[in-house]
């Protein structure tokens, strides 16, 4: 089986896509599985798509123009539009506190429009995403809403990697105002700097990317890198002492801290996620950058030896046969677990890396195509779901990674690769 095969297969899905959409006008939405609110509790329930990055038309709208840019199957460019332009409309109506959001929120439909624009050479779109990202994170930032997957962390990520990509420091400005924020609110102690991410869900801070430090103190570390301010290079390795002060050498992962009583585990129980949001995978991802930021000579061992580990444990996981593996989707499956080793196999050029990605990919191509069966989405207790971060988009992405990874960028980790200005600071005394 050759690598066109993994094309193919993304091709598939986003053909699916294209057949499903449900079109008024110039826009298009989709109908799919999500874990909603019902009464007290979270159910899983059958609806239209929000307009957003995460579980949304802008994020299938991204995978349908990515895939286009290597197919130019024009079907797909249409439904891409479309899908873009149900986000656009919907942006007016995202809630204040939301708006500066990249996966739930304003700033994710304007990064969206930012690479459908450059995928589709559509110069109205990209100049409406800057606008519309200009507009969305010049809302204050909400203690609220700390992270990567929904508050300032990933805003710093997308402003920093629009400011240096059209070289305006005003992205650099908002950027600061996240940045300052999450100075303010970290809670300080011995094992290092946390952030109450989830407030009311849990006792505990969390740990990893999406949720976690991890994620927050590689968006520190990255406004470090920009600006040379030595407060954010030392959060972020606080951050990450904090990470590391939980880690299982036995398990070769970090716990996931949220609370588990609604599934009848008790708080004295550690239990292990292997995923993008929580686990190994993303802070294996967050060491990644913060290597690459950190890219001065300088021997940061710590931080090497948190990504060992963290590949590690993802390499077993990917390596497990499928249906085993489980979901395939970015969020918490296959498809965002294999993002690390395609990125480090990218990185570092280790061929062993991404030969666990391909194998775990073709395996469940083979087993899943062949037999027509449906994939293997992320909404538990469901079946497919069409958009990007849970569903067939994500997989779609996933495939065109395995595909050609230096063409189709990570969703997963915003603004890898892009450099900051050499503005370095002096080394600080801080452990690394």
């Amino acid at each position: 089986m050759h690598e066109h095969q993994f094309l193919e297969t993304a091709d598939r899905i986003g053909r699916r896509l294209c057949r499903d959409a449900v079109w008024s006008g110039d826009r298009c939405n989709w109908l799919g599985w999500a874990m909603d609110m019902v009464g007290r509790g979270w159910s899983a329930v059958y609806k239209a798509q929000t307009p957003y990055l995460y579980d949304g038309t802008a994020g299938i709208g991204l995978f349908l123009a990515r895939l286009y840019r290597l197919t130019r199957d024009p079907l797909e460019k249409t439904v891409a539009i479309g899908a873009l332009n149900r986000a656009i409309k919907a942006f007016p109506e995202v809630p204040d506190g939301l708006q500066p959001s990249v996966y739930s929120g304003g700033a994710g439909v304007a990064y969206a429009a930012l690479e459908i624009g450059e995928a589709l050479e559509d110069e109205r779109m990209i100049a409406w995403g800057t606008a519309a990202l200009r507009q969305a994170c010049s809302h204050p930032p909400a203690e609220r809403w700390l992270d990567i997957l929904g508050g300032s962390a990933g805003a710093i990520q997308v402003l920093l990697y629009a400011a240096r990509r059209f070289d305006s420091p005003e992205f650099v400005e908002l950027a600061l105002a996240h940045a300052r924020m999450l100075l303010r609110t970290a809670a300080k102690s011995d094992a290092g700097w946390s952030w109450d991410t989830l407030p009311g869900q849990g006792e505990k801070h969390l740990l990893g990317y999406g949720h976690g430090a991890g994620g927050i103190g590689c968006a520190l570390l990255d406004v470090w890198a920009e600006t040379g301010e030595p407060e954010y290079r030392e959060a972020a390795f606080q951050a990450f002492r904090f990470e590391r002060s939980h880690f299982n050498p036995e398990q070769h992962n970090w716990p996931d801290l949220r609370s588990m009583a609604a599934y009848g585990i008790p708080a004295t129980q550690q239990v292990f996620a292997t995923a993008w949001c929580h686990g190994g995978p993303g802070i294996g991802l967050s060491r990644l950058r913060a290597l690459e930021l950190l890219s001065d000579g300088s021997v940061h061992k710590e931080l090497t030896n948190d990504l060992n580990e963290a590949r590690h444990s993802t390499a077993t996981a990917c390596s497990r046969p499928f249906p085993a593996i489980g979901s395939l989707c970015l969020c918490h499956g296959l498809g965002g677990n294999a993002d690390l080793l395609i990125a480090e196999a990218d990185r570092s050029g280790r061929s062993d890396l991404r030969q666990i990605a391909e194998n775990a990919g073709r395996d469940a191509m083979e087993q899943v195509q062949s037999s027509d069966l449906p994939w293997p989405c992320g909404v538990n207790g469901a079946g497919e779901t069409p958009n990007l971060m849970l569903g067939l988009a994500g997989i779609g992405h996933f495939y065109l990674r395995l595909y050609d990874s230096r063409r189709v960028p990570s969703i997963l980790l915003l603004g890898q690769g892009t450099k900051a200005r050499e503005r370095r600071a002096a080394p600080l005394a801080v452990s690394a």
